[in-house]
């Protein structure tokens, strides 16, 4: 049985193999809507946009971060957060948040197959990046559906 290391690892290194299929028009735009969500929001780190399945599409994250490996993680936690309220009939999945010592990361549906991975600094006030980044979803649901 494999470890969730090397799931993680697996579909990250796919992540990677498949960077180059997102246009770069697309990349481009969505880069500037998370550019804009970090220039709005001094709470807020990093971000990164990605596929239901694991595969990076844009990102604006500090260097030490990997991209691949990111959406790989932020993609299984989204799918086990949709699982676990599918389970009890309580909906649907808003935004897993997972708050640290040293900050916080809010994963949430940005459209029907991406996500939005967010970073906030260490004591931040969770509303304003939340609707920072509930506005940034909805932009970059927007977008796609626009080119679809």
């Amino acid at each position: 049985m494999e470890s969730i290391s090397e799931i993680i690892d697996k579909v990250s290194h796919e992540s990677e193999e498949h960077s180059n299929d997102i246009s770069r028009v697309l990349q481009k735009k969505l880069t500037s809507i998370l550019n804009e969500l970090i220039s709005n929001c001094g709470e807020i780190t990093s971000a990164m946009v990605s596929s239901s399945d694991g595969i990076a599409w844009a990102s604006y994250l500090q260097k030490e971060l990997d991209q691949h490996r990111f959406a790989a993680m932020s993609s299984a936690l989204l799918a086990l957060s949709d699982n676990l309220i599918n389970e009890t009939n309580d909906g649907y999945t808003k935004n897993a948040i997972l708050e640290s010592d040293k900050g916080n990361v809010f994963v949430m549906h940005a459209g029907s197959n991406l996500l939005l991975t967010v970073f906030t600094k260490s004591g931040a006030n969770l509303g304003m990046p939340l609707a920072h980044a509930k506005k940034a979803s909805e932009e970059i649901e927007e977008l796609t559906n626009s080119i679809s």
